[in-house]
């Protein structure tokens, strides 16, 4: 496919693919990507391990990163690969960090296991090192920043960077205090110390008042009645200053006797023109009174909109930046309009969405968006207890509610999500609130976008969260995907408390994407009853969809409890299997592709074997195009190879690949002698690779049973093979690394892997030396 599409496919490419999946959340399309890798002599490599540990990174799951990361670790120097390095460098390290801590809604997070890895050599990059901690600054995370940079300071004790640090922690949402341990760990002199400080200070005094300057000349002039001065200013405003055009220049000129008309004819530049017709649409609408005629008072405003809409002043797309209280003063005059008796029959919040349909004709998107992020955190900030006699969360619930219902969308990592579930806004105007960022999985993608992008949520969170969830529970957001569902089990058998405290925590925390692969996992798991409460936490025409992963999951939960035989021919299955049956082809792709599909292939009622047959072939036909070949190789693992012929399409036998198993469901002995057979009679050249990944996958699994037994059917009658003949060597590592921190290892493994450990134990001895 990567050759008809006109590429070459090469490391790079491949590593992107693996990158994809990780995020995607298919695990069994990477273990399926590496097995053709390692046929191709492309897996293990750092490439693809580069792909794999960045995508774990950047999806926050910590676990895997880790795991996978000692992996490299371990299997990496034994490649024999001239054209590359086959260490995993510090600067891909510092990445690798900064991705993890981004991808965290916990703003104090840090990882002292990739810390610990960047002292373990003499060689460090500090250029790269001090951009590290700048965009860890730039993020809001203090606490990681400064455990990077308490390594710079093990390798370097010149402080000429310091001064840099006050810019970016204020554009990371931070004050000047967030500095202090920095300046400590530097170990600056007193003097030093002080002149940091005052620097620092002045900077955040300074941030805020960046126009005033231009401020206090524009004021001069009209004390001076200096008009073609103050005209003189307002021509000369730029991309950074703009936001006075409609902010200070319009409503004080205005009230100087210049109308909207006359401003634009002098000033002649488009952007700033289109600045001022917003600035007076948004003053139009503050200075609505309470003895207004409102109907007139917004007809006559949307005439205007349409008007300079028709000559291409607007909708305005540039910044929108305006104090609280103008903010609030908009706000609280429509609440007091709708307030009045002569129109008793207007509520507040058909007031509300009336007021803000003209500036969604006002606005492009992105600019609608920044006024309502505005409006409320003035709601939210400001002190205000109540708007005439309405409590404030009142009115924030009613501005959400026009936020919704004009599909004016912010990302799930947004703190204004957080903060109007903390204000009691309904749970599906905020599901309404909350767009999907899908991230384009490019391998031309700007890493820019995954470091930057998204509005820090830290310093507002410092203001308006006294008890906000995130304080209130330990965040769950440093776990893996799959953790946190055992977590979750766990929890629902033992500690029903904890359970709920946990599930509120992923509803308030956890993004769509990361609530969609928790499903996954909990199907996986067989619970039904946390896929129902899960369900629950998406927006309604995604919960609708998933619906269907309540009847995976009891067909799972059966087969876990050994009560498939008992029950398979009930109705209770046959309808989990007819609803699965009657699901539109979309629904069907996103109820089955997921982690889980592998272990509902294993445990699927052998009698309705043809109908899993029917809907895989569905499936394949929908772009999971190894699925087929999945099931096939599954079928052959619970000895139903006569089923596997109706799925071989351009195969005439199951490659081997898809025979193994996965590190999630490593092959039973059960399992793996029916495909030793299998692989007797039609592939039989293929058995060592086939017993090389059985291996490798039971020692990268954790269940130390699977493994062991699968060590004595290699190595006993009838097969007798020798494990160094049978793997490879990163298959001897991993096997090594697994008996090393295994306990209570029985003596018949010790002795059956003694040759592994020998020659793994030699090779490190000559790496050493």
């Amino acid at each position: 496919m990567l050759r008809d599409a006109g590429f070459k496919p090469n490391r790079y490419i491949f590593s992107q693919i693996l990158h994809g999946y990780v995020k995607a959340g298919l695990p069994e399309e990477v273990s399926s990507t590496q097995e053709l890798l390692s046929q191709i002599g492309l897996w293990p490599s750092k490439f693809a391990y580069e792909g794999l540990l960045s995508a774990y990174a950047d999806i926050g799951d910590k676990d895997s990163l880790l795991r996978t990361l000692d992996e490299a670790y371990a299997v990496l120097p034994s490649i024999d690969d001239k054209t590359a390095s086959r260490e995993i460098s510090h600067i891909l390290l510092l990445d690798l960090y900064t991705r993890l801590m981004c991808s965290s809604a916990y703003t104090d997070a840090t990882c002292s296991e990739i810390a610990t890895k960047l002292l373990t050599t003499d060689y460090f990059p500090l250029e790269f090192a001090i951009d590290t901690v700048k965009v860890l600054l730039a993020k809001g995370r203090p606490a990681a920043a400064l455990e990077i940079f308490k390594i710079i300071h093990k390798y370097q004790k010149q402080n000429d960077h310091l001064s840099a640090f006050p810019v970016y922690a204020a554009a990371g949402g931070l004050d000047y205090k967030a500095l202090e341990p920095f300046w400590h760990t530097a170990n600056v002199d007193s003097k030093e110390l002080f002149m940091l400080r005052n620097k620092c200070k002045l900077y955040f005094h300074r941030i805020g008042k960046t126009n005033s300057k231009l401020g206090d000349q524009f004021q001069t002039c009209l004390e001076e009645n200096n008009v073609q001065g103050a005209l003189d200013l307002l021509k000369n405003l730029n991309k950074t200053n703009i936001t006075l055009a409609y902010s200070l220049f319009l409503p004080k000129l205005n009230r100087s006797g210049f109308s909207l008309q006359d401003l634009i004819n002098q000033t002649q530049d488009h952007e700033i023109n289109k600045a001022l017709v917003f600035g007076y649409v948004f003053n139009n609408l503050a200075s609505i009174q309470s003895t207004d005629d409102l109907k007139s008072r917004l007809t006559s405003c949307l005439e205007l909109v349409n008007e300079y809409r028709a000559k291409e002043l607007l909708p305005y797309n540039d910044v929108v930046r305006l104090g609280n209280s103008i903010v609030v003063k908009l706000v609280t005059n429509i609440i007091s309009v709708s307030d009045m008796a002569e129109i008793a029959k207007l509520n507040k919040s058909t007031v509300m969405h009336d007021v803000f349909r003209i500036f969604s004709h006002t606005l492009t998107k992105r600019s609608l968006r920044m006024l309502y992020l505005q409006v409320f955190e003035a709601l939210m900030l400001s002190n205000l207890r109540s708007f005439h006699g309405i409590p404030k969360n009142t009115v924030i619930q009613l501005v959400a509610d026009v936020c919704a219902h004009q599909n004016v969308t912010f990302g799930y990592g947004d703190w204004i999500l957080s903060g109007l579930k903390d204000a009691g806004v309904p749970r599906h105007i905020v599901a309404k609130l909350s767009s999907d960022q899908s991230v384009e999985l490019s391998s031309f993608s700007d890493l820019s976008v995954v470091l930057f992008g998204g509005r820090t949520s830290n310093a507002v969170r410092r203001n308006e969260n006294e008890d906000s969830l995130a304080n209130q529970m330990k965040l769950p957001s440093e776990e893996s995907v799959p953790s946190a569902a055992e977590s979750l089990i766990k929890a629902l058998k033992d500690d029903p408390k904890k359970l709920d405290t946990e599930l509120k925590s992923i509803e308030a925390l956890w993004s769509l994407q990361k609530k969609f692969i928790l499903l996954s996992y909990l199907v996986n798991l067989g619970s039904k009853d946390l896929v129902e409460r899960v369900l629950q936490f998406l927006p309604e025409e995604q919960r609708k969809q998933r619906e269907p992963m309540k009847s995976l999951a009891h067909i799972i939960k059966l087969s876990l409890e050994n009560h498939m035989e008992k029950e398979s021919s009930s109705e209770n299955v046959k309808q989990s299997i007819q609803n699965l049956q009657n699901l539109s082809p979309k629904d069907l792709y996103s109820t089955m592709r997921g982690p889980h599909l592998d272990t509902l292939f294993r445990c699927w009622p052998t009698e309705h074997i043809s109908d899993l047959i029917d809907l895989t072939k569905k499936l394949s036909k929908l772009g999971l195009n190894s699925v087929n070949l999945q099931l096939a190789g599954v079928l052959v693992n619970r000895g139903l190879s006569n089923f596997v012929s109706t799925l071989l399409e351009n195969n005439k036998t199951v490659p081997f690949t898809f025979l193994v198993g996965n590190p999630r469901n490593s092959l039973t002995k059960s399992e793996f002698l029916p495909s030793m057979e299998y692989l007797k009679s039609v592939d039989s050249q293929h058995i060592p690779g086939f017993v090389d990944h059985c291996l490798r996958n039971a020692a990268l699994s954790t269940n130390d049973d699977n493994l062991y037994q699968l060590i004595r059917t290699v190595v006993s009658p009838p097969f007798n093979m020798d494990l160094l003949q049978v793997c490879i060597q990163p298959t001897l590592q991993v096997l090594h690394h697994r008996l090393e921190v295994s306990e209570n290892l029985p003596e018949d493994i010790i002795q059956a892997t003694q040759p592994v450990v020998q020659k793994i134990s030699a090779l490190k001895a000559k790496a050493s030396n």
